[in-house]
């Protein structure tokens, strides 16, 4: 098992920032929701759905992996992070400004250019690669896990290199097939990016704080090239004018393999920790094998197959370990500012299991409104609410540990007070 050296862990600021802003980004997408006609679940190819698609992929699970990196690096791998505070403070402006300026060039075409949030974009993942890739490179041992994490930071560039492609095109820059660059754009950001990375930070989160065993080297290895193998493939072949054949078949297959291996490795383990991470993580993968049936059963629902992906099944696997990085932080920021000699509260009482319960309900509630109003059950309007909250419920409880953290400093120097 993986050791975490919390020596090594950045200023507690510096991976909560963008924490934060990953639960503001879900609330902006619930209310969008909440303000939308209904189109929005009606195709993939609408500007109201590539809107919420971006808010998704770059505000909430862009804002959480930057952040989760910035942590679990120097914690799990002992990698440094070039630049410290400062770098890590220039890449959350990057990557916020521009998912900003996208998001108002796609809503609202007349105000701004695409472009400019491409450019600003494709700085920030310029960026993030290096202040991150030198030290992933540098330490040493743990080979697999600094593999795997490698090729997800690549495939990341990578995906920013097809937006800025695509936002050109759309700003009538350059001349591309847009329907094809999307889907290849589409599978580097969601398999090859954040899949991928899950997928290598699973190794260590697993085990650690969910009891269930790492996956087998051999078949994870596997995947990987499979994966990777396949966005190459796609990529070369949009280069050459074409799609593909099968990529959609495949790229489900893939999908499926990775939830049911995690589902198959909670099911096998010998004791599982029963905390709220483990049902985070369960009720994610199991939303994304369903997906993964949706996109293999059928192209008619792109939608909800995206839906089950972005705005149910990442979030909630994120969210998970959102919510257990976010206690750590007041943790060691305690200790920190307290100093030695000062017993520190468990990392459980700054961020209690029922506030954690709290969040996957509002989030599973959400979720399952959603998949209601993809189906024309609901109106879009309540399932946005519903996202909304749920993503309001989040920063509720990133506050609220802030509050238990000065609460306690606090106290703790009255009483230093007192007895000096």
């Amino acid at each position: 098992m993986t050791k975490l050296v919390m020596q090594q862990a950045p200023t507690p600021a510096m991976p909560r920032r963008f924490l934060l802003s990953a639960s503001l980004w879900g609330m902006v997408a619930g209310v969008l929701l909440v303000l939308d006609d209904g189109s929005v679940l009606a195709s993939r190819w609408n500007a109201s759905t590539l809107v919420l698609v971006h808010v998704f992929t770059l505000g909430v699970l862009g804002n959480a992996m930057f952040g989760s990196l910035l942590q679990f690096l120097p914690v799990a791998v002992q990698v440094r992070v070039r630049g410290g505070h400062v770098a890590a403070a220039l890449l959350h402006a990057l990557l916020n400004a521009g998912a900003a300026l996208l998001v108002v060039a796609l809503r609202w075409p007349a105000l701004v250019s695409p472009h400019w949030g491409g450019v600003v974009l494709g700085g920030a993942f310029l960026w993030l690669l290096a202040i991150l890739l030198p030290g992933l490179w540098a330490v040493g041992g743990q080979r697999f896990l600094r593999w795997g994490m490698g090729c997800a930071l690549l495939a990341a560039l990578v995906t920013a290199g097809l937006g800025v492609l695509l936002v050109l095109g759309l700003a009538g820059t350059v001349v591309i097939a847009q329907p094809l660059f999307t889907d290849v754009h589409a599978g580097w950001g969601v398999l090859g990016w954040v899949l991928g990375l899950l997928a290598a930070v699973a190794r260590v989160v697993a085990p650690m704080f969910q009891g269930a065993g790492p996956a087998p080297q051999r078949a994870q290895g596997a995947w990987q090239i499979a994966l990777y193998g396949l966005l190459l493939a796609m990529l070369v072949m949009a280069l050459a004018g074409r799609a593909l054949p099968g990529a959609r078949i495949a790229g489900g297959l893939l999908l499926l393999a990775f939830a049911l291996g995690g589902l198959l490795l909670q099911l096998r383990a010998a004791k599982l920790r029963i905390v709220p991470l483990l049902y985070f993580w369960r009720c994610g993968l199991l939303a994304l094998a369903s997906a993964a049936l949706v996109l293999l059963a059928s192209d008619a629902q792109d939608v909800l197959a995206g839906v089950l992906v972005l705005a149910i099944g990442l979030p909630l696997l994120v969210t998970g370990m959102q919510l257990e990085i976010t206690g750590f932080l007041g943790w060691i920021e305690l200790q920190r500012r307290c100093g030695r000699g000062v017993h520190l509260p468990g990392v459980q009482w700054l961020v209690p299991a029922r506030d954690k319960w709290g969040v996957l309900g509002a989030q599973l509630v959400a979720g399952l409104m959603l998949v209601m109003a993809c189906l024309g059950w609901i109106p879009a309007n309540g399932a946005g609410l519903a996202l909304l909250l749920a993503h309001a419920a989040g920063v509720g409880v990133q506050l609220a540990a802030r509050w238990r953290a000065n609460r306690f400093f606090d106290d703790a120097a009255r009483r230093g007070r007192r007895h000096g």
